[in-house]
């Protein structure tokens, strides 16, 4: 792409601050043009165009002891453990979708030079596996109460179903 808006020379660019923003300004340094790393607070935006969520987020409690929580949980691993793969500037091959066994596979078998890199990148991955075996595990355990349910809540349980996003997938 680079080669396709001409000489390089003239070329500048910046890039709002993100977990891959520091390997896509290494490699525009590498081809010879001048780069910037911006904080998302410095990138102008139109009046109006900022959203303040901070009153709509307290309305909400927290879910970590239920079942939203833990996969919740569970997001949260995966993206530290994603990013931390974006900074590194690692990416799996084209068409590799994120979290199926493909994908895992490939982080499995990833090593880094770097014992800090490589320590990382093992804590991610416990981590990840770690939250998928707990919501397994309590999935499992709804599935087991909802067959103990009582013919009312059986009557709910199908309402909420017939919702969408909401049905048993197993």
């Amino acid at each position: 792409m680079v080669k396709r808006l001409g000489p390089v020379e003239p070329l500048k660019a910046c890039y709002e601050a993100g977990p891959t923003s520091y390997v896509l300004c290494w490699q525009l340094a590498e081809l010879g043009v001048a780069c910037e790393v911006i904080a998302s607070a410095l990138v102008p935006m139109k009046a109006g165009d900022r959203v303040k969520t901070d009153r709509r987020d307290a309305n909400h409690p927290s879910d970590r002891s239920s079942s939203l929580g833990w996969k919740q949980d569970q997001l949260r691993a995966r993206h530290r453990l994603s990013k931390f793969l974006l900074r590194s500037g690692q990416c799996p091959a084209m068409g590799v979708k994120a979290w199926m066994l493909q994908y895992m596979a490939w982080v499995r078998q990833l090593r880094f030079a770097q014992a800090v890199q490589e320590s990382t990148r093992l804590d991610y991955l416990h981590e990840v596996e770690h939250m998928g075996e707990r919501v397994i595990g309590l999935e499992q355990a709804i599935t087991k109460a909802v067959k103990l349910a009582s013919p009312e809540l059986h009557e709910v349980i199908n309402d909420l179903q017939a919702l969408r996003g909401n049905a048993h997938l197993r």
